[in-house]
């Protein structure tokens, strides 16, 4: 994260700690601090995921928080804590309980680990203690990485036995449970299948709990870039292989990720065959788009570092060119070689102060784009005056009841089904106002 001064175009740890709790449907977060804890996860239910279950209308909520302020921290708070826990464990759909303390709170030493195991002793329900991480030091991507990794490295893996043809996705960015990321898990494992091995647990999916556990079961580890460390932890422990791919976010980057898999999984005939029959299916479609609605048009992106990417290879596929990369998120969370090429690209900027988002983003695109590609925050901090089409997390206006990927081959002509119409409408605007 930046530490120049000035509030940036990114978002603090705990919003990337919700997504990853939202994504396991029956894990409950007990936060050590004031009320802004709960106000955090308004920002997902309902607005960014009308599917959320973090919030309750019998107040049962996944998040809680204990209500310390700073008038009350210097008092001996860890009875309330402890009270806290024994309430949420015997909730039914609890399946496991996390907690963690605003950095007002950590500092005022309470023994969390000691409260943990007292309050939940006998209990039967997995415990997770979050680092005492501050919001300072750690952004959005760090709060869903670090779930993932205390995950990871205090789950009971006992029973653990690799099965052959088996892998473990751990990495994705569940960010909601609409049609758009419950496709993007369909995509993900109906891909490996195609190479004859089954995945056995998705990080994260939407799905409990236990499904996590069946990371247990997995011969290999395929790590996404959301999960990176959990990935090599994971690995670590179960003595499984390590493939580390990137997104498969485009058709390029689709035929990588299937050639990597086949290659590190012994199954290059089966990558092959599924790659061709992909590109057959998908290339005829993109016939008329491509040089009506892409070719020589100008593209702008704000949002996700991991996308930012793999949108510029993207547009550059069907012959666009990408003028402007605005990153929610710090440099630090790309390789260096990703990293700095995407630095080398004209009108790049890494989470720059929201005060001067729109000036820049003018700046950098001259007013021409032809589509900005962007998440809701990039909507409100740059207004913007070109067509725009809202990706990522979070998107408060573009929802999906239906299942709609945007990863894999069928996922990147789905999303370049709905950037050619943002397209085409501003052209007709653009025409209409002449």
């Amino acid at each position: 994260m930046s530490r120049a001064p000035g509030v940036r175009f990114n978002l603090p740890f705990l919003h990337g700690l919700y997504v990853a709790f939202n994504a396991i449907p029956d894990a409950y977060f007990l936060g050590d601090g004031p009320s802004c804890v709960f106000a955090k996860a308004e920002h997902i239910h309902g607005r960014h995921d009308l599917f959320s279950t973090l919030l309750s209308c019998g107040s049962d909520h996944r998040v809680q928080y204990t209500g310390v302020n700073v008038f009350t921290i210097a008092g001996n708070f860890e009875s309330q804590i402890f009270a806290a826990l024994k309430r949420i464990s015997k909730w039914p759909d609890c399946g496991v309980i996390f907690t963690g303390a605003m950095p007002m709170c950590s500092i005022a030493g309470s023994d969390y680990e000691r409260i943990l195991r007292e309050a939940l002793d006998g209990c039967g329900k997995p415990s997770f203690l979050i680092p005492r991480r501050s919001a300072v030091t750690g952004d959005w991507l760090d709060g869903y990485a670090g779930a993932l990794e205390v995950l990871a490295a205090g789950m009971d893996l006992q029973g653990a036995k690799a099965e052959p043809g088996t892998v473990a996705l751990v990495g994705h960015l569940m960010d909601r449970g609409e049609g758009d990321q419950l496709a993007n898990v369909a995509e993900l494992e109906r891909m490996t299948r195609a190479l004859g091995v089954e995945p056995v647990s998705v990080w994260l999916s939407g799905r409990p709990f236990a499904h996590l556990r069946e990371v247990r079961r997995a011969e290999t580890i395929v790590s996404l870039p959301y999960g990176r460390k959990a990935a090599r932890v994971l690995a670590k422990r179960l003595g499984a292989r390590l493939v580390e791919a990137d997104l498969p976010f485009g058709l390029e980057a689709s035929r990588r990720f299937m050639t990597l898999l086949g290659r590190e999984l012994g199954r290059e005939a089966e990558a092959r065959v599924f790659v061709a029959s992909e590109l057959d299916a998908v290339v005829p479609r993109l016939e008329w788009s491509v040089p009506h609605v892409f070719e020589n048009r100008r593209f702008a992106f704000a949002g996700d570092p991991h996308y930012a990417a793999a949108f510029a290879e993207l547009v550059e596929e069907v012959g666009g060119t990408v003028v402007s990369t605005i990153v929610m998120g710090g440099a630090g969370h790309l390789p260096a070689e990703r990293r700095q090429a995407l630095e080398s690209r004209p009108g790049t900027l890494f989470e720059p102060d929201r005060a001067r988002l729109r000036s820049l983003f003018s700046e950098s695109t001259r007013g021409e784009a032809d589509l900005l590609v962007c998440n809701s925050l990039g909507v409100r901090y740059i207004n913007p005056s070109v067509p725009w089409l809202e990706f990522g997390f979070p998107s408060e206006h573009a929802h999906f009841p239906h299942d709609e990927p945007f990863l894999g081959f069928q996922g990147a002509l789905a999303f370049l089904s709905r950037a050619a119409n943002e397209v085409s409408k501003g052209l007709c605007l653009k025409e209409a106002l002449r």
